[in-house]
């Protein structure tokens, strides 16, 4: 006779009771709201980390820029152009037909920006052209072995800012004229409130334009041949007293993105280019209008439609080379609006829906005398 085993009774009260279903699928509910809850926030939180890093960036330019005055008692040159008349709003390679071009502003900041490196390599371009009459940068630079094909690579964070995505292609455009060069770059110097030429008139003069020189200012011609003089005109570029609206009232610099497209100009740091380097206040901050350039991507150029962005692409271009009549406006990856650098260094940020005449242009400008509304 087999007896049974004797089972000791538990209390009910001090049974463990499992969850149910249903409430399993309640607490799963709440975490899943709190999550959605926080992680805008989160986003959020990362996107103002990028956006103080990005203001960060362009102050250590405006350090740049000053003590580049510092030294030369001005601000570097836009660019640097002793071609022909015809050409002295063109930035593209030689079988575009510009062989006579100097240094711009962002390459002229290296020994200000810790890039004794990169600072080096353009100085052995430079000196390997010093018995020719001819310089493209661009060209010649990216060219060579014994520079490094500067102009290849990318330059270090302080010309990323950290909204905008990483764009690894490089520029290569024949018919422009130039091979081979990177891009990524996000800050571009002002042009001013018109085109490629407005620095040639005060009303729309920037902080930065195109020095325009003869050819005599450049190059040292003798019996015994031709030699380079300086490509680089350091100090012929804006001095504070030429600034008669104020450093404070004039932006120096902004934001802009490059377009990940083998063919399309923007971004590209060794150019001195429409949206490469520099930008127009043309038009508004992000605007909703397409941006037109002397290369604008094969797969965004579409000049059957119209002026105005039809999609969120605000990469949409236009392509015009036969002009000086091109704009690239402002654009970030900020919510809302993009940061600007102001002549005297300080860093504010700027809305897309800033009035266009009565402040984003007047603030544009160096020496058109406007009064700026605040808004």
């Amino acid at each position: 006779m087999h007896r049974r085993p004797h089972r000791t009774q538990v209390p009910t009260a001090l049974r463990q009771r499992g969850f149910t279903l249903v409430e399993l699928l309640v607490v799963i509910a709440i975490i899943g709201v709190l999550v959605g809850l926080l992680l805008p926030a989160v986003q959020a939180a990362r996107e103002a980390a990028r956006r103080m890093q990005c203001q960060n960036n362009m102050k250590q330019l405006g350090l740049g820029m000053h003590n580049h005055m510092s030294a030369f008692n001005a601000f570097p040159p836009g660019n640097v152009n002793y071609d022909e008349s015809g050409n002295r709003f063109k930035t593209g390679g030689w079988q575009h037909g510009q062989n006579e071009l100097g240094w711009h502003w962002l390459v002229m900041l290296f020994p200000y920006m810790e890039q004794p490196a990169m600072w080096e390599r353009v100085k052995i371009c430079e000196e390997s052209r010093s018995d020719s009459h001819t310089s493209n940068p661009c060209d010649d630079c990216e060219y060579h072995e014994f520079t490094g094909h500067l102009g290849r690579e990318q330059l270090a964070s302080f010309d990323h800012c950290p909204s905008a995505p990483a764009i690894r292609t490089q520029f290569s455009d024949g018919s422009y004229g130039l091979e081979a060069l990177a891009k990524g770059n996000n800050y571009a110097a002002c042009w001013g409130s018109g085109d490629m030429l407005s620095w040639e008139k005060p009303e729309t003069r920037g902080a930065f334009g195109t020095h325009y020189a003869h050819q005599d200012q450049i190059l040292n011609i003798t019996p015994d041949g031709t030699f380079a003089g300086d490509r680089f005109q350091n100090s012929n570029g804006m001095q504070s007293r030429d600034f008669t609206d104020g450093l404070s009232n004039t932006i120096a610099m902004s934001e802009i993105i490059a377009a990940d497209s083998r063919t399309d100009i923007r971004g590209v740091w060794m150019s001195p280019a429409m949206g490469a380097t520099i930008f127009s206040a043309f038009r508004n901050p992000n605007s909703n209008e397409k941006d037109v350039l002397a290369a604008c991507g094969d797969e965004i150029n579409d000049p059957s439609t119209t002026t105005t962005i039809d999609s969120k692409d605000r990469l949409e271009c236009l392509e015009v080379r036969d002009t000086a009549e091109v704009y690239a406006a402002a654009r970030s990856y900020h919510t809302g609006g993009v940061n600007v650098l102001m002549a005297d260094g300080g860093v504010r940020f700027v809305t897309d829906s800033v009035d266009n005449l009565k402040i984003w242009q007047p603030m544009s400008t160096a020496q058109n005398n406007e009064v700026v509304v605040e808004q």
